[in-house]
Parts: structure tokens; C-alpha cells; sequence
């Protein structure tokens, strides 16, 4: 199985090469060759050479970056961060930040980036402070590596190679092998399962598609870790009883105190969150009002934000939903709100966050959503601000209305501790028993429990979220897929398809598979 891992680096950027990056950015991002074009996933020097430093020396060959040629790489993308204020008015310099989302060691991947694109590496870089200068880029990179507080896979699992090429085909150009002899298959009227699917095998055999997918199969849910933890959740309750034995005679009375005390102190918590939120919320309305409002109807409400002007929102607009392509992006950057009780909270939910994604949600489905491929949430500016990068299927209206109708209350959870998010208040008397069954409903054993929500307010006031979100949105100058037109369903179906047709299959479990083409 083919581990997967982010990377994100942040190096600043003096003020004076601001526009010289921004231009050399906007060059690379828009002339990477599509997808099914010849040289696909490459920029060409001649597109860029207008606005490469003075000092870099023109590199030979024809391209200045050949992203296709990076076998690790799922997702990659460079952002420039422009200056800001922070939730306090205190300045905030310019970052350049670049991600990938890779497969297998650290080591290897920095090694594949730098073996592949140093010359275009050293080139974007030389505009930062520090430069690269004489430097290995390996240990530039480590040095201004930031370690995500959350990271999410779709795909947990799938190599880009094994998503890309088993015995030199695509899974999906195998699914439409196996589309075509079934059609086929069809035409026959052959009678059972059993001997449509020995059809198919022969066919894929023909082709070259003669065994699983090479880098193995998909994690499944982790029951251990999960129950152990559990089990570890629950010894707080068997101190409160060993408590209730010292206070109580009766057996009742102990398991009254047992329930009660949890239940006290998280409506005690709730209701100093509801509070703090209140305090915080006249606080920026104070700011909102001193600032004024944006000069255009489309400009950001936020006044510390780099760019309040609809020019900002446009080019976000115009990054997204590129040609052809299933998948899209979005880079958001806002500040987490001031003091230590805000940072504590977003920290542990966020640790919360990327332990569930590792252990819970690697089905390719978060909290209900099946079209992100890779999410990252990342602590930056001495944890001033907090950095979030999406690849997603579809359309941005499609995805923040998944967020909103799937998964309001664990993106309330993380991003009410940031600021001029939409008002959110938590329940204070049912607030432990609802989260609870939040949790619980997203084991396969607890399914049949109703919905339920442990805020009000937050990413459910649709209008606001999607306001707050553009609102924080930033250009994303540079993005690159090695597989873009695959939604997370197709790389999970194709895999389960390449899994099922050379083992054993039988009665109904045939008829699932044959289901699935």
C-alpha cells in the first residue's frame, strides 16, 4: 500500500519582488499543457522567459517545468500570500507557499522535485528571502517545511502510478475495456454471472491488464485503534463511579452522578464558549464599523485581509472550473482569533480532525462528501492565521453546498476560532449527548442514529459561510493534477473494479461487481 503525505512550504517574500513573482506565477499556472496534449503537464520556457529574474541562468532544453514527469505527485501548487493584517491589526509579510500531496518518503519525493524541476525551483525561489542561493534545494525545502494540524486522502492508499498506469494502461482505460466486452458479452446473451465475468478476465488478459493493481489495496477502517480508544474515553466515567461509591450507598444514586457530572461540565464549557463568542463578535463588529464597508459590492467585508477588492474575487473566480477538467481547487486563508483559549480549541480539534481522517474516513467519503481528493488545514504565521488547500470535484457551488448540508457541524467545529466567521452558538444542556451521536454515527455500527447538530448558526447559515468564504479566498497562481479529469469515484471504483476481477467472486458478490461497470 502506497503511503500518502503532504507537503507544504512557506518562505517569506520582501516587498519589492511581490509583483515579479506574482507575473512569473501567473506565467507558469496558465501554460501548463492540458491534459491529452502532447508534452501534457509541462510549461515551455519561451512562455516564461519574459519573466524569470536577471540573474537566473536560461536553462537548456525546451520546457522550464515538466510536472508530468513527477511519478509522486497527486496535487501540487504554488500561492502567493500577499501582505496582511492579523485578527489584532498587527502586520503580516509576504509567503510564498507550495504544496504537493505525494507518495512514499519525504526523502524521495524532495529528491524527485529537485532531479526534475531545479532549474525552475531555483528560479520562483530567488525571489524569496532567503533564497536557495548556493544551497541544496533539499535542505531549502526541509528547512521552510510546515507540518499540517489535519490532512485528509480520498484515496488513502492509490499511488498516482497505480491510479495512472497498471501494465501500462489506466484503470480507467481498463474500465472501458471491460465496458465494451460486457456490451459485447450482451450482444451473446450469455446467461450467468460467472461466466460474464470469466469473459471479462479474458478480455482484460488480452490487453495486458492480467493482475490487481501493483501497489496493493486500500486501507480499511481502523475497529482496533478506534475501540481502544474508546475504551480509553469511557475511563474517565469509571473514575466519576469509583468517585459516586465514596459519596453514595446507593447503586442508582452512583450512576446519577456518573451521568450527571459529564453532562454538567459540558453544558458549563458550552455556555462560557457561547459567551467568549458573544464577546468576540461585538469585538469585530467594533472593527467592521471603524474600517467601513469594501468600496465594491464584491470586496471583502474583512479589512485585514491582503486584497479587499473585487479584483481579488475575480481572479479567484477565474482559476476555478478549468476547461474540460472534473476536478477544481481552493485556496482560503483567514486569521484564527486572538488568545490562547482560541488556539487550544482550534489545535484539538484539528488534532481530532486528522485522527478521524486516518482511522475513520479512508472509504473516500468525509462526513458524507465523496468528491475531495486531498484537504489540508496548516498553522502558519507563528499561528496567526490558518492555511487551508482543497482538491475537489466539481464546482465550487457544489462543494460548499456539500459542506454546508454534509458536514456544517465539523467545519463549524474548526473554523468558528477564526474570525467574522457567521455567529455560531453550541448547545449547552443536550450539547455532550448531540456530539456524541455525531460521532457515533459515522461507525458503520451506529448508522441507523438520527441526524443531529451540535451548533447553531456557523457554516449553516448558507448565505454568510459562502460570503465569509470568498471572502478569505486567495488566488491560486499555480495548480497542477496528474490526473484531472478522474472525480474521487472514478479512482475508487477503478480500483475496486481492478481488485474484484481476478479474485474469487461468487453469488451475489458476482452480481455487485458486474453492478459496478
Amino acid at each position: 500500500m502506497s503511503e500518502q503525505h503532504a507537503l507544504t512550504v512557506i518562505v517569506p517574500v520582501p516587498d519589492e519582488k511581490i509583483e515579479g513573482l506574482q507575473a512569473l506565477l501567473n506565467a507558469v499556472g496558465r501554460n501548463i499543457t492540458n491534459p491529452g496534449a502532447p508534452g501534457a503537464g509541462s510549461v515551455k520556457l519561451e512562455w516564461v522567459r519574459d519573466y524569470l529574474p536577471p540573474s537566473h541562468t536560461i536553462q537548456q532544453g525546451p520546457h522550464f517545468i515538466e510536472f508530468g514527469r513527477l511519478t509522486t505527485v497527486h496535487f501540487l501548487r504554488w500561492v502567493l500570500l500577499e501582505p496582511a493584517r492579523d485578527a489584532t491589526g498587527g502586520l503580516i509579510a509576504a509567503n510564498l507557499a507550495f504544496s504537493t500531496d505525494y507518495d512514499g518518503p519525504f526523502e524521495e519525493h524532495v529528491n524527485e522535485l529537485v532531479m526534475v524541476a531545479e532549474p525552475a525551483l531555483r528560479a520562483i525561489y530567488s525571489f524569496c528571502d532567503p533564497s536557495p542561493g548556493n544551497e541544496s534545494l533539499q535542505a531549502y525545502l526541509s528547512a521552510h517545511r510546515r507540518q499540517e494540524a489535519a490532512f485528509y486522502r480520498g484515496h488513502p492508499g492509490r499511488s498516482t502510478q497505480q491510479i495512472l498506469t497498471v501494465d501500462n494502461q489506466s484503470e480507467e482505460e481498463q474500465r472501458l475495456v471491460l465496458e465494451l466486452e460486457l456490451d459485447r458479452v450482451h450482444a451473446t446473451r450469455a446467461a450467468t454471472p460467472s461466466t460474464i465475468i470469466e469473459r471479462l478476465r479474458q478480455a482484460t488478459g488480452r490487453s495486458g491488464w492480467k493482475s490487481a493493481p501493483s501497489s496493493g489495496s486500500p486501507p480499511g477502517i481502523a475497529t482496533r485503534t478506534l475501540v481502544l480508544v474508546a475504551f480509553a474515553g469511557l475511563t474517565p466515567l469509571g473514575i466519576l463511579y469509583g468517585i459516586g461509591t465514596h459519596l453514595f450507598d446507593q447503586i442508582p444514586a452512583r450512576v446519577l452522578f456518573t451521568v450527571s457530572m459529564p453532562l454538567l461540565a459540558f453544558a458549563l464549557f458550552a455556555a462560557l464558549l457561547n459567551l467568549l463568542n458573544r464577546i468576540e463578535h461585538g469585538r469585530e463588529q467594533r472593527i467592521l464599523q471603524r474600517e467601513g464597508p469594501p468600496q465594491q459590492v464584491d470586496g471583502s467585508i474583512d479589512p485585514y485581509v491582503a486584497d479587499r477588492s473585487d479584483v481579488r474575487l475575480r481572479m479567484v473566480t477565474e482559476l476555478e472550473d478549468r476547461g474540460p477538467l472534473v476536478q477544481n481547487q481552493l485556496t482560503h486563508v483567514v486569521n484564527v482569533k486572538p488568545g490562547i483559549v482560541r488556539l487550544a480549541l482550534l489545535r484539538t480539534v484539528l488534532a481530532t480532525g486528522n485522527f478521524l481522517t486516518h482511522t475513520l474516513f479512508v472509504r473516500g467519503i468525509l462526513t458524507g462528501i465523496a468528491t475531495i481528493h486531498f484537504a489540508r488545514w496548516v498553522l502558519i504565521d507563528d499561528n496567526r492565521r490558518l492555511l487551508f488547500f482543497s482538491n475537489y470535484d466539481f464546482s465550487w457551488e457544489s462543494y460548499l453546498g456539500d459542506f454546508i448540508d454534509q458536514a456544517s457541524d465539523g467545519l463549524t467545529g474548526i473554523w468558528c476560532n477564526t474570525t467574522l466567521f457567521p455567529r455560531t452558538r453550541i448547545h449547552t444542556v443536550s450539547g455532550l449527548v448531540r456530539l456524541t451521536m455525531f460521532v457515533l454515527r459515522f461507525l458503520p455500527w451506529f448508522s441507523w442514529l438520527p441526524a443531529v447538530h451540535v451548533f447553531e448558526g456557523g457554516a449553516r447559515r448558507e448565505q454568510e459561510f459562502k460570503r465569509w468564504t470568498r471572502d478569505h479566498q486567495v488566488p491560486t497562481q499555480v495548480w497542477y493534477s496528474a490526473y484531472p479529469r478522474f472525480s474521487v469515484t472514478n479512482v475508487n471504483g477503478n480500483t475496486e473494479i481492478a481488485q474484484g476481477l481476478f479474485q474469487p467472486l461468487t453469488g451475489d458478490v458476482q452480481a455487485a461487481w458486474l453492478r459496478r461497470l
